[in-house]
This record gives C-alpha cells, structure tokens and sequence, in this order.
C-alpha cells in the first residue's frame, strides 16, 4: 500500500515537473538520421529529441548527441575542427552538452579487424574530445555498468544522495530498470551533472542504438 501511494505521489511530481521544464531541443546527429527508440527512451525526460544529418547555428540545439563518426570526422573533430556535422566545436565552447555514441566510431566497431597502432591512434583523439568536454556513451557489455537501481521492497528507487555516488565515481551513464523512479531532487542533479541513464531489462544491459 505504501509503495503505491509513493508510486503515486513521484507520478504527480513528474507530472508537474514536465509540464514545468523548459522546452530544450536535442540534435541526434548521423548520416542517416534516423529516429532511435532507445535514444529517445533516455533523453526525452529532458529534451525535444530531434534527428538530423546536420546542423547550423541557426539551429540553436540546447543539446548535441554524435551518433556516428568516420575515422576522418573523428580526427578532424579531435583537431578542434568542424565536420560537415556543424559547429560542435562551438557548441562544446558555450557549454553545451554533447555526446558521442562510442559504437557509433568506425574503429569500435571494427575493434576485432582494425590494427592495434590504428585503433590506439583512433582512440587519441577519442580522448581528445573528452577532455574539451565530450561525453562518451561507452559501449555497453554485460560486465560493464554499474547500477545504482538497488532494490528496496520489490520497487527501485534512485534518491539524489545516489546521484552524488555516481559523480563521485567520474561516470556519466546510470544503469536502471524501466520501472525505476527517480526523485525530482535525483532528476536536477543528472540533468546538471549531465549524467544519463541507460534502461536495463532482464538483468543484462540493453544496448542503446
């Protein structure tokens, strides 16, 4: 019974906070922009989700997500140069979230042909990015992740006190389940931390994309 009326009570404080939040806007960027569920399943708590091939200032995306790269996208981006995807590195400079897919890289993708000399240069300018402030989606695994879900009478539950554990680790993806509730204190603190969650089904991690 207690459960329930919690259950309740978080649903009428999502409620409220969607109808509260600003409108932000999410460019999904790849080749073929097309939609992805899962994509949208993350990030629509927090952004109009939109997918395109490419972008101009005109635009004004609040927030960028990389869901592919060639090997000479990704050097050039490495670089501190613009691609044919737009202005990321401006928006990296005004303080933009932006995220990068790592499956989405040529070379992750070919991890198991592509020479070690080739994929550690790749991987150069992975880092790169990383340090200009791109937040690299890691390619999930079933040993990877951790989950911060833990169970509390058949129910789960992520407060902000476990949010701050999640900073404290330098991680930016939270494992959950789909019937996962957030706190509207633990949604505040990921959305300005730029921490994301990843739905967990059947105790294995599904890959987003």
């Amino acid at each position: 019974m207690m459960e329930e009326i919690i259950k309740k009570v978080l649903e009428e404080l999502k409620a409220l906070e969607m109808h509260n939040r600003p409108h932000k806007k999410m460019m999904v960027l790849s080749r073929e922009a097309v939609p992805c569920e899962k994509i949208k399943d993350r990030f629509s708590d927090t952004y109009e989700v939109v997918f395109v091939q490419g972008f101009t200032r005109e635009d004004a995306p609040d927030a960028l997500l990389i869901q592919e790269l060639t090997p000479d996208e990704l050097k050039r981006l490495g670089e501190g140069k613009n691609t044919s995807l737009g202005p990321v590195m401006e928006c990296l400079m005004e303080g933009k979230p932006v995220y990068l897919q790592e499956e989405g890289l040529y070379h992750v993708r070919h991890e198991g042909t592509c020479a070690k000399a080739l994929y550690s240069l790749y991987e150069k300018s992975v880092k790169l990015l990383e340090s200009y402030g791109v937040l690299l989606l890691k390619k999930e695994t079933k040993q990877s992740g951790r989950s911060l879900a833990g169970k509390c009478s058949g129910r789960n539950l992520i407060t902000e006190s476990e949010v701050k554990k999640q900073m404290a680790s330098g991680e930016k993806v939270l494992y959950v389940s789909k019937h996962t509730l957030i706190t509207p204190l633990a949604k505040d603190l990921m959305k300005e931390q730029g921490i994301c969650t990843v739905i967990k089904e059947g105790g294995e991690d599904h890959a987003d994309r």
